[in-house]
């Protein structure tokens, strides 16, 4: 059985909605994970003591946090993909095509989704190194290949 670390991993989103593809594995130090989440409504009637869910037949891949060190000279990083415009680089349009955000996990799993940058922030530390963190939420259903 075969097991992967960090260095397999590599990182690509676009700068903008519908923008150039930005490679941004030097600067992420945590993919917050790849979830899947099916989607399910509360349905326990009067009387009884516990909740109850039933599946409506939807899925959505979970909230994907991104966080690694801020490079403020670099093109390339995560300045010019979450902090670059005048009012950082959120994504507010209601028409936005979203951004492709590629994930190679390991060899043989990339997992391609559509997403919205919907946070971002800057934690300043005044013993440590300046940190971002940027919360990407799907667009449309994510695959692996």
């Amino acid at each position: 059985m075969a097991k992967y670390g960090p260095s397999v991993v590599t990182c690509t989103i676009d700068d903008a909605p519908g923008g150039t593809p930005r490679i941004i594995t030097p600067y992420v130090t945590s993919i917050g994970g790849i979830g899947l989440e099916s989607i399910t409504q509360q349905t326990n009637p009067f009387g009884v003591g516990s909740e109850q869910h039933t599946p409506v037949g939807l899925d959505k891949t979970a909230d994907i946090p991104l966080s690694g060190f801020l490079d403020d000279t670099a093109l390339v990083g995560p300045k010019v993909v979450f902090f670059l415009a005048a009012t950082w680089a959120l994504d507010k349009a209601p028409g936005s095509v979203g951004r492709t955000l590629v994930i190679l996990a390991a060899t043989g799993m990339t997992f391609t989704i559509t997403v919205h940058v919907v946070k971002a922030e800057l934690g300043l530390k005044r013993d440590g190194l300046t940190e971002y963190t940027a919360l990407l939420r799907q667009k449309s259903a994510g695959v692996w290949s």
